[in-house]
């Protein structure tokens, strides 16, 4: 087990913030206000151009806990890297600046992991759309409610969550980590990629993590609100960086000669790149010779497409976007991506029709 705590031992809050001038008040008001009170709040400013810096500076000239850090754009991973380097406390959890902590939430976390001396704790998330509260998915994790899972257990049984598995979450956030875990494992690994800033973070770090864990423990109180934006069509260029991720979870997969992973991971891949293609096409940044050239490159260049290719040669197709790959099918690839985007607009159509039946059912 992890060095002893102390009887309250403090918690570092780091939170990475980028021209949030519109949520950035409720996020800190909830982090300062939290019953309890051993905290110290790293706010890293990752070179925002609004006033969010600014806003920053007069809470902190209220509560001596926050702490500010400027530095250039980088990305959420490196914000919270430099955030972490000035951390003192035993304990570390991450806060998104648009996001808010129930009163309790700190002083939840900080009993599960001191009364049973684990190494993280997760909490449930709620998440909020204007005065909309819904639920957050995790009654879908397998992960068990109130019980310490340790080593090897915690490895060989859970580690296949973070390849397409709903078995626990994969944010950072609404957890509690011991900071000599994390220290342990960034002497041999690196948690915080320089290639992966935008998409799959969270993931990533909790990937990397995961194994130098002693135990963990998971709660069904909810410990943080992730203020929910709602559904996007925009074009997003980092999406990209999940194919990266991809190339290097299969890395870890071989490393740890973790089988239960492939068949998760390579699923995971198929559809996060017909998605991708999708979006190409539902936002025209490419025609149809783009996006044909956009799967021969991953075809051609991609590290787990090259195994993925293998297994499926060897086990079979599990589905007709696998098969079209097996085949290079690269007419079928276009059409079945063409075919997504249709089918996602009345997926949209009929859930913005949903939420307008709830708010107008909140204010009724």
């Amino acid at each position: 087990m992890s060095n002893k705590l102390s009887i309250e031992p403090k918690v570092s809050v780091i939170v990475p913030m980028y021209n949030q001038e519109k949520c950035l008040v409720p996020c800190l008001r909830s982090i300062c206000n939290q019953s309890y009170r051993n905290l110290e709040i790293i706010v890293v400013n990752d070179g925002s151009t609004d006033r969010s810096p600014e806003m920053a500076r007069e809470w902190a000239a209220r509560d001596k806990r926050i702490r500010i850090l400027d530095k250039t754009n980088g990305g959420t991973t490196l914000a919270r890297r430099d955030g972490y380097a000035l951390a003192t406390g035993e304990l570390v959890a991450f806060v998104d600046s648009d996001d808010l902590l129930p009163k309790q939430a700190i002083s939840i976390l900080v009993g599960h992991l001191v009364g049973k001396d684990v190494d993280m704790v997760m909490g449930s998330m709620t998440k909020k759309l204007g005065f909309v509260h819904k639920s957050h998915t995790d009654s879908l994790y397998t992960f068990p409610y109130h019980q310490v899972i340790s080593q090897p257990e915690l490895f060989d049984k859970y580690y296949v969550g973070f390849f397409r598995n709903n078995v626990l979450s994969v944010s950072m956030c609404g957890h509690l980590y011991r900071k000599s875990v994390i220290d342990k494992a960034l002497s041999q690994t690196a948690l915080y990629d320089d290639d992966i800033r935008h998409m799959g973070e969270d993931q990533f770090f909790n990937l990397k993590l995961f194994p130098f864990l002693g135990s963990a423990y998971r709660t069904d109180e909810t410990v943080y609100i992730y203020r929910f934006g709602g559904v996007t069509t925009r074009f997003n260029p980092n999406f990209t960086q999940l194919f990266v991720s991809a190339d290097k979870r299969l890395e870890l997969l071989d490393q740890y000669q973790y089988s239960d992973g492939y068949e998760s991971l390579f699923a995971e891949y198929v559809a996060c790149l017909y998605f991708h293609a999708s979006q190409m096409i539902a936002c025209a940044v490419a025609d149809k010779q783009g996006v044909i050239d956009y799967f021969r490159h991953e075809m051609e260049h991609r590290q787990v497409m090259t195994r993925l290719l293998e297994f499926y040669t060897l086990h079979g197709a599990p589905d007709q976007r696998a098969q079209l790959l097996l085949d290079h099918d690269f007419e079928g690839m276009h059409r079945y991506a063409t075919a997504m985007v249709a089918q996602r607009r009345n997926t949209l159509k009929s859930r913005l029709r949903r939420w307008a039946i709830k708010l107008l059912m909140h204010f009724d």
